[in-house]
């Protein structure tokens, strides 16, 4: 509607000028500039064409640049990617081959154990011999505590036997010559028998670095405390384990095997390497690239790297890469400890990088490779390099033809100009003419006239304009009758909203007017609800002389729906308190209520009460709860929930048991009851008001307060905290306070 209108406003403001004159003048400042024009054409063709070849130029160089890059970085991409993965799956081998050595080696322990008639007694060197172990001989250490002990015939005779794993270990440890390793069976016992092999020293060199060192391992090494014998023991299969510290001062990575004898759990086999070996590997491969290579752990670290300081550099101190500042590299960090395999744009330390990663999933780590992304895009930009060189000759050829043709150009619009100032009068009186009859029709609609039809012969934009503006009356006439129906319609809704919400009120009691009946009780009630009518109700009265019931209640809706059910669950509590007179028969009250409202509750609504009888000459407070919020009891500080019995909520399901619950209240004792609402308010950070708010709420209030000033209270504390957020839900409380027995027995004061 806006746009029609500004559009009206437009051709209304064209009309103060004459269309024909302004064409005629067009068209001759048209043939003017061109005659003007005439002596200066070539210079000007020569300029702008030189010009827009130098753009042209710019344009292809940067097509081409672009074209390259975008080449050059997928090819780049993808051999990142593929030879993230083959390292991956390199390292993967490895430690898979790793793993079926573990496996033989385990498979033999528990073959020698179970079958020891196949084998001899065989005896190692111990490590507590004075001479040092070297470094591919095999030898058995004693933990501290089997040294302490004397040695058990068993233990001795097992040990025995299980010295013959030598002939697997010793040959096998010839295949791991080149790296750092321990090749090794520990027993639950205490002992471990073990190839220790250091690179280049088969042999030759102890494999003690020293006798500090040597001294420590002996006093305190108990294999059964090392992680791979806990790792394996614990998941009772081939497992790798994280990066931890070795004995020798290297960080290492060992995979560990359970092995078995004829009682079940035997011990542990295991190979451990050091991690700075894995990393050698990887770059022996990666010999030649211009990159950097590195490994995160499982719990973003870097395990090893090409780098030997800044962020990708392994350090000593654990440093989660996902923490980093660089976020780039933080967030394919993340991706990475998530076993995620792609190529991702980083980076580092004010560096654009490449970085390509793939799982190595025996450890639970993943591989990564930056490459620089000058590297990448170098082939790029020599090639527009080259097409920028073509085009700047191609350009001067162009210029040469140019000055050639401007005589000619020249010659040629004389006679247009001729013909321009003939036929501008023609065209300004013919162009105009149907555009004049169609303003003054526009003028009509505009003045408020929305019947009138433009009735154009013309089939050019001008007929099209003069249907659309048909098509546009018709259209504004459907819209006014339309809002004159929505207007009448929710004017009607709007009343029947206010009528409802007014029987609604009227149907909930009044407050016994801020008084004390005869001194003994203080009451009075509110209820606000969230929409004009709401589901919440409450309700008090006097069964008999002594005996003021209280009902509280909450309805599982909002609205009309809710305040007709509402209607209902009030009526029928009441009629039942009235017609049954009796505190201790309040349990089958609210029973034959929730039978009648389950009945007929074809909506499947339910509603949750509190309903409650004080019996005014003892302070005895007999109540029911089906299911709402628990009311709150005090006097000063003291406040505390009353407490409930887990019974249902009304209306649901008929034939259901409820439970009466008793307790006595002591002079100037305060009751407050209320729905959800309260407790449930919410700020504009959606956190709710809460049970420890309202009781603060009530432990806070000055002392000799009453009924109303309670209420008050909290309505005040719930409307603070909620601020500017909107009420969700309907707000009802009723609070009252007991004075104790009166001293005149006189009637009701009733309203």
């Amino acid at each position: 509607m806006e746009k029609i209108k500004a559009w009206i406003r437009q051709i209304k403001a064209a009309r103060q000028k004459s269309i024909r004159n302004q064409v005629l003048v067009l068209v001759l400042a048209c043939g003017l500039l061109i005659f003007l024009s005439v002596s200066a054409l070539s210079l000007y063709a020569l300029e702008s064409t030189r010009t827009a070849l130098e753009n042209h130029g710019r344009s292809v160089s940067r097509l081409v640049s672009d074209s390259v890059g975008e080449s050059a970085e997928e090819n780049a991409k993808d051999w990142l990617r593929q030879f993230a993965e083959a390292q991956a799956s390199y390292i993967d081998r490895e430690l898979e081959i790793n793993g079926e050595d573990v496996t033989i080696l385990a498979q033999t322990m528990t073959r020698i154990l179970t079958h020891p008639e196949y084998y001899r007694p065989r005896q190692l060197p111990s490590s507590d011999n004075p001479e040092d172990i070297v470094s591919g001989i095999s030898y058995i250490h004693y933990s501290p505590a089997l040294k302490r002990q004397e040695m058990p015939a068993p233990i001795a005779q097992e040990i025995g036997l299980a010295g013959n794993i030598v002939d697997a270990l010793e040959p096998l440890s010839l295949t791991y010559k080149n790296y750092r390793t321990s090749l090794l069976a520990a027993s639950k016992h205490g002992y471990m028998i073990c190839v220790d092999i250091i690179p280049g020293a088969v042999g030759k060199k102890s494999i003690f670095p020293s006798a500090a060192k040597k001294a420590d391992f002996l006093a305190n090494y108990d294999p059964r405390e090392r992680p791979w014998y806990k790792l394996a023991q614990r998941e009772d299969a081939l497992s790798f384990t994280e990066v931890y510290l070795g004995e020798d001062g290297y960080l290492e990575v060992s995979c560990a095997m359970p092995y078995y004898d004829a009682d079940g759990f035997a011990g542990v086999v295991s190979i451990g390497g050091s991690v700075e070996d894995i990393h050698k590997q990887v770059m022996d491969v990666a010999a030649g690239i211009k990159g950097i290579c590195f490994a995160l752990d499982d719990k973003g670290n870097i395990a090893f790297s090409s780098e030997q300081e800044g962020i990708l550099a392994a350090v000593p101190e654990y440093l989660d890469i996902r923490q980093s500042g660089e976020k780039t590299l933080a967030e394919a960090a993340g991706h990475m400890v998530a076993g995620e395999s792609d190529v991702m744009r980083v980076t580092v330390e004010g560096k654009e990088y490449y970085l390509a990663y793939a799982p190595m999933n025996k450890l639970h780590w993943s591989f990564g490779m930056l490459i620089g992304t000058d590297v990448v895009m170098a082939p790029a930009q020599q090639a527009s390099g080259d097409v920028q060189a073509k085009m700047e000759g191609f350009e001067e050829d162009v210029q040469q033809i140019f000055l050639a043709t401007a005589g000619k150009e020249a010659l040629l619009l004389i006679p247009l100009l001729l013909l321009a100032f003939y036929s501008s009068g023609v065209m300004a009186a013919r162009v105009t003419k149907p555009i004049r009859q169609l303003a003054a029709g526009v003028k009509e609609i505009t003045a408020g006239n929305l019947n009138k039809k433009l009735d154009m012969n013309e089939s050019n934009e001008i007929g099209h304009l003069a249907i659309c503006f048909n098509a546009m009356t018709d259209e504004l006439q459907r819209h006014m009758k339309e809002l004159e129906q929505a207007t009448a319609k929710a004017e009607r809704a709007k009343t029947e909203l206010e009528v409802a919400a007014s029987i609604q009120a009227g149907m909930l009691p009044e407050a016994i007017k801020a008084e004390r009946y005869k001194g003994q009780v203080d009451l009075t009630a509110m209820m606000h609800p969230a929409k004009v009518v709401g589901g919440d109700f409450y309700d008090f009265y006097f069964m008999d002389e002594d005996n003021l019931v209280v009902t509280i209640a909450d309805v599982s809706d909002k609205g009309v729906p809710a305040s007709l059910f509402m209607v209902i669950a009030k009526t029928l509590l009441k009629d039942q308190a009235l017609m049954k007179k009796s505190a201790a028969r309040l349990a089958d009250i609210v029973a034959a209520a929730n039978d009648a409202l389950a009945a007929s509750n074809r909506e499947l609504m339910f509603v949750t009460t509190f309903i409650g009888v004080l019996h005014l000459p003892t302070g005895r407070f007999t109540y029911v709860n089906a299911g709402h919020n628990a009311p709150i009891r005090g006097r000063g500080q003291d406040w505390e929930y009353l407490p409930m019995a887990k019974d249902p909520i009304l209306g649901v399901r008929s034939g259901l048991a409820f439970t009466t619950q008793q307790l006595t209240l002591t002079r100037g004792t305060a009751v407050l009851l209320y729905t959800d609402g309260v407790t449930e308010a919410m700020d504009e950070q959606h956190e709710q008001f809460g049970e420890a708010r309202l009781r603060q709420t009530l432990a806070d209030m000055e002392p000799g307060f009453d009924a109303a000033g309670m209420l008050n209270s909290v309505q005040a504390a719930v409307k603070g905290h909620a601020g500017a957020a909107e009420q969700s839900d309907d707000i009802t409380m009723l609070g009252f306070v007991y004075h104790g027995p009166a001293e005149d027995k006189g009637g009701r004061q009733d309203d």
